[in-house]
């Protein structure tokens, strides 16, 4: 399903450990983790991402920016939430699967497979 590196961006540690693992079942090589806009930006200027997972919410930041850059290369991306659909306001954001936490694998994997669909 999957193939290359994978973008995690997450604030909360365990659950960017679950979706690594989660990620890596689904055929990910390498998944690079982040917290924080700046550094998933950084991430995506240095690393050949073929795929991402962003949290919305990211504390006092939105990963907005990131759904942007990875809109704009024609990454396929999947949104996950603790809030559901109420929380995406964003453009960039919408325009992906949206995952409502906590989500199951089954769930992560039918989510991926739209969002590769749609590119």
């Amino acid at each position: 399903m999957l193939t290359g590196d994978v973008l995690i961006v997450e604030d909360m540690m365990i659950i960017a450990m679950e979706a690594e693992e989660q990620l890596r079942d689904a055929g990910a090589e390498i998944c690079h983790l982040s917290t924080s806009v700046a550094d998933a930006l950084e991430l995506l200027s240095n690393k050949s991402i073929t795929f991402a997972l962003l949290d919305v919410n990211l504390g006092l930041e939105v990963s907005e920016p990131i759904a942007a850059v990875l809109k704009e290369r024609g990454i396929p991306f999947v949104v996950a939430s603790g809030y559901g659909e109420k929380s995406i306001g964003h453009p960039a954001l919408s325009s992906a699967p949206l995952l409502t936490k906590p989500y199951t694998p089954a769930q992560l994997r039918g989510a991926i497979e739209r969002a590769l669909r749609t590119h």
